[in-house]
């Protein structure tokens, strides 16, 4: 072939150019490979990202509730320079309750002493039946919120970790204290002018349970108010369980040192525990459950919060177990047993 004729050859309009079809079809298989692994990569980064969040969420979770109840625990028996538990102390000023709008406990002990009852710290747990329910005001009686079965709870009355000349809310209750007396002002301020009741403390009675709501499980409180125990709204999502064991100082009074001699669960805890100063100080456990599944994840773990076990049921929920404890440094001997 001579040159001329081999340069038209290569200039000719019907020569073809690009991919074939077998090139285009390995590029998109390359392609689809490449994608697929940018996916796979951004899918894992995905998944990483919300367990880190959902960890996250559940260490803050169980650190706000954790810190609640310590806040209120730390003080409890406190009623300055009295002693809250010595009922001959009381003087209600008129402060009533209607037992309808309080919370009671096993022995129909209220926001005030009644009839010699008076218990500033007591706890049940909730039973398989709401019939059976020793503190009938946690039942709320709203056919969308349930009570977390076999959950303990607890009633705390003590007053405030500081003293009051002013800002009183009308709605709220406050104590004249001093070695020989309480006295019982409903928030006045007019009331609570004279220099003869102030400084005065304000008195609080907190109960602190589990409820569950669509399927999230909750922190709530009841909290005493002007007239009644009020529900506020929810402290914090995603508490599963809370479990108590209490410590207790099993010497007669007059041996007690204020050293713990026994850890008991709740159940166990006597009437005569409660009410003559054995209980010194209680560990907290919470189980903090995440409030969105976790995809390709099966919980089937059995955990073990004090004396009772809270096995899983498979389900796709992750979880943590906290626990703390408290001595309460306010306890006091009251009578010999």
């Amino acid at each position: 072939m001579s040159i001329s004729r081999f340069a038209s050859s290569l200039t000719s309009p019907n020569k073809q150019t690009g991919f074939s079809l077998v090139e285009l079809m390995i590029a998109i298989m390359l392609s689809l490979f490449l994608t697929a692994g940018l996916l796979a990569v951004f899918v894992s980064s995905q998944r990483a990202t919300n367990q880190a969040l959902g960890s996250g969420e559940r260490q803050e979770n169980a650190t706000f509730a954790l810190q609640l109840l310590a806040k209120d625990l730390k003080q409890a028996n406190f009623f300055a320079q009295a002693t809250g538990e010595n009922k001959s102390l009381w003087d209600l000023n008129g402060a009533t309750i209607a037992n309808s709008d309080d919370c009671l406990d096993d022995i129909s002990s209220g926001s005030f002493p009644s009839a010699n009852k008076f218990r500033p710290l007591w706890a049940s747990s909730i039973p398989a039946t709401v019939g059976s329910l020793k503190m009938k005001c946690i039942d709320d009686g709203d056919s969308e919120t349930s009570l977390m079965v076999n959950t303990d709870y607890i009633s705390i009355k003590r007053v405030r970790g500081f003293q009051q000349e002013s800002n009183y809310s009308a709605n709220r209750f406050y104590l004249d204290i001093n070695t020989s007396a309480l006295t019982v002002y409903q928030g006045d301020a007019g009331a609570l002018t004279s220099s003869a009741v102030k400084p005065v403390w304000e008195y609080i009675h907190h109960v602190y349970y589990l409820d569950e709501f669509e399927g999230v499980n909750r922190l709530r409180r009841l909290t005493l108010r002007e007239s009644e125990m009020v529900r506020e709204e929810v402290l914090v999502e995603g508490v599963e369980s809370m479990q108590f064991m209490f410590a207790l100082d099993a010497l007669i009074a007059n041996d007690r040192d204020g050293s713990m001699h026994s850890l008991v669960g709740t159940s166990q805890v006597t009437a005569n525990d409660w009410d003559s100063g054995r209980v010194i100080g209680i560990k907290i456990f919470l189980l903090i459950k995440s409030l969105e599944k976790t995809v390709g994840y099966t919980n089937s773990n059995t955990y073990q919060l004090g004396d009772y076990s809270f096995p899983v049921a498979n389900d796709n929920y992750k979880r943590e177990l906290v626990s703390t404890v408290l001595l309460f440094q306010n306890s006091v001997v009251l009578v010999n047993d």
